[in-house]
């Protein structure tokens, strides 16, 4: 009988376990028709990379003084981090500063000509502020050595209540008479204002996110595209050559033929070009083609005026220097304004740009044909 029972409930263990193996097993669907692909990925927009250097994020009060207390650190209302300075000026008062010494020197990694200090100042009523005051960032630990700095005169002007993004040039500041500061070992910070009376409530300021960065390069400027020969002179006929070309739909080409040894390339123009770059920012850059740079000569000049002419209120550079870096071939030249020769007049009007030349020389007369060609004149910011 234990056996029949035994038998029986194997029997009813194994009809089960058979069951169960046979139900259909269910699988996530394999259609996608319905699905929507992902959107493309833009590529026509470079990503933007930040590469500023921070001087400090205002998230420590460590280091920090100023005026009529202690700071707070505020950790609400921020506009970067993890909070930001606070200060008020309390009823009855009229002064605030700032000041930030910093731990060790930080190397902004810009020139004077290339960057600007940038931080968040936020204003309860602008309409209080006293027009006068400054920011100052040195690199000797002191507000008046080593530094460079902006009135608040001009920046209270432009202040709206609550949060400012201030932007300052180093180019529109002021810079101490020892020289200014060493932008690679910059270590102190200290804004000051007053309110124009005595606060009747209180007035809270604040600073955050104060970093450098380095200006965007500013447009370029073109003095001739070389598409047309109009105002253009040469060793004999201008030609415009529309194959080959580095920029738009042609370039000036002209040939040294065997026997000669001599090329020259002018352009004037009748409106004078403004460069919009300074004697310490600026660059004049064009296209060269040599065919054979082996013949030619160690002498020559390359020249810019705002006379009209040559050799009256021009900067030149001499052809001799460049020679070893060309090849066969086109060629991009960058001529920085600041190693330019200058006419005893003071050079070139950088504003005012109306005449270009080009004139080399091959070896010798007896020589395969050079052909030589410009294109794409322009100013350019270092």
């Amino acid at each position: 009988m234990k056996f029949i029972k035994t038998t029986m409930v194997c029997a009813i263990l194994m009809a089960g376990l058979i069951i169960v193996g046979c139900q259909k097993e269910k699988y996530v669907s394999r259609d996608t028709s319905g699905l929507k692909p992902p959107p493309p990925v833009d590529t026509t927009t470079p990503p933007v990379i930040d590469t500023s250097v921070v001087i400090d994020n205002c998230d420590k009060t460590d280091g920090w003084q100023v005026a009529g207390g202690d700071p707070v650190l505020a950790t609400t209302g921020k506009k970067e981090g993890t909070g930001y300075i606070q200060a008020t000026i309390k009823t009855g008062q009229d002064f605030m500063q700032f000041i930030k010494t910093l731990p060790a020197p930080v190397n902004t990694k810009v020139s004077l000509s290339t960057g600007e200090l940038k931080l968040w100042f936020y204003v309860q009523d602008v309409s209080l502020l006293k027009v006068d005051g400054q920011i100052q960032f040195s690199s000797a630990a002191d507000p008046d050595k080593k530094r460079i700095g902006w009135g608040m005169d001009k920046i209270i002007p432009t202040l709206t209540n609550g949060w400012n993004h201030l932007e300052l040039k180093f180019t529109d500041g002021y810079v101490s008479g020892d020289g200014g500061p060493d932008l690679t070992a910059m270590n102190f910070i200290k804004i000051f204002f007053w309110t124009a009376a005595k606060a009747a409530t209180d007035q809270n300021f604040g600073i955050d996110d104060i970093r450098v960065a380095a200006l965007p390069p500013p447009p370029p400027v073109v003095f001739d595209a070389c598409d047309s020969k109009d105002g253009w002179q040469t060793v004999g006929e201008v030609n415009i050559t529309t194959t080959g070309q580095k920029e738009g739909t042609g370039y000036i080409k002209n040939t040294i033929a065997n026997g000669g040894d001599f090329m020259q390339f002018i352009k004037d123009v009748a409106t004078p070009v403004n460069t919009t770059f300074a004697e310490n920012t600026g660059r004049f850059q064009f296209w060269w083609y040599v065919s054979d740079v082996s013949l030619i000569k160690a002498d020559g000049s390359i020249e810019i005026t705002s006379s009209g002419k040559s050799d009256a209120n021009e900067s030149a550079w001499d052809i001799a220097p460049l020679i070893p870096s060309l090849k066969n071939g086109w060629n991009l030249v960058k001529l920085d304004f600041d190693k330019a020769i200058k006419t005893g007049d003071g050079g070139a009007d950088y504003t005012a740009i109306n005449h270009f030349r080009i004139f080399f020389w091959t070896d010798s007369k007896t020589h395969t044909d050079l052909v030589t060609g410009i294109d794409d004149l322009r100013f350019i910011s270092k």
